[in-house]
């Protein structure tokens, strides 16, 4: 039989974005516009300098809100991976499509807050 066809490319799956639409997208959103306020992570205010203080934030979350932390449901490559990957959504083009009101949302009612 003959190889497969160079021209067939098969997109990787990216183990990182699995990880966001498992435990992140639900608040922040499918491509990080989220229709909940001071959730977005597209032209947003950061309130971390670098990714390595976004993965603290991941790993701890922020008592008084609905981020609960991630430390021991997440492995620490997971964290820092989803810390660079969230800063990554806020790119000038993302920017452009939300300040548009081009870009997707969730569908459907606003999640309530996670309760302990």
């Amino acid at each position: 039989s003959a190889p497969p066809s160079p021209t067939l490319q098969t997109k990787k799956a990216d183990p990182i974005k699995d990880v966001y639409v498992s435990n992140c997208q639900m608040c922040h959103g499918p491509d990080g516009v989220s229709p909940i306020k001071d959730m977005s992570f597209v032209g947003r205010q950061w309130k971390t300098k670098t990714a390595a203080d976004a993965a603290k934030v991941i790993s701890n979350g922020v008592p008084g809100t609905v981020m609960l932390p991630f430390e021991g449901k997440l492995k620490k490559e997971q964290i820092t991976g989803l810390a660079k990957y969230v800063r990554a959504l806020d790119t000038p083009a993302a920017r452009k499509k939300k300040d548009r009101g081009l870009a997707p949302s969730v569908k459907g009612p606003v999640p309530a807050p996670f309760s302990r």
